[in-house]
């Protein structure tokens, strides 16, 4: 059996706005991450990826679970790709313990949240700005690609 993983990263949370190390602080998405969620998810839809149990062509890719984070953010951008590949708009993030979606054998696809997936925990830098985090460690202790710091 061949198994294919499919991996996005969550749209922008009020953190990330900010300009704040988010780490395990639990923002929302902020209205720009909403529709990030959303557009990514629409392309997906568009490419055939479904978790509709009749599939609407056989290039179609049934999608037959879906993971997040438990972290707010990780948890709406799976909401809403839950909700668009099942047919939806992704307006609104269902709430936990409900589901619109069905796999591929007409079974609810439920959001299922894995602490594993928890985003890395930053300790005393979680919730600085990022633009004092070179100033705070000093730059030979930085990695940086682009406008991420690790």
């Amino acid at each position: 059996i061949m198994v294919n993983i499919y991996v996005a990263r969550h749209g922008q949370d009020l953190d990330n706005a900010k300009g704040i190390l988010n780490g395990h602080r639990n923002e929302p998405l902020s209205d720009l991450g909403r529709q990030q969620a959303k557009d990514v998810a629409t392309k997906m839809s568009k490419a055939g990826f479904t978790t509709l149990s009749t599939a609407p062509s056989p290039s179609s890719t049934a999608i037959s679970a879906i993971y997040s984070s438990p972290l707010r953010r990780a948890h709406e951008t799976a909401e809403i790709f839950a909700d668009t590949l099942s047919g939806g708009h992704g307006d609104a993030a269902r709430p936990a313990d409900a589901s619109s979606s069905t796999t591929p054998n007409g079974g609810p696809v439920e959001v299922e949240v894995l602490d594993d997936l928890i985003e890395r925990d930053f300790g005393i830098m979680t919730g600085q700005l990022t633009s004092s985090i070179v100033e705070r460690c000093g730059e030979d202790h930085i990695l940086a690609t682009g406008k991420i710091n690790y």
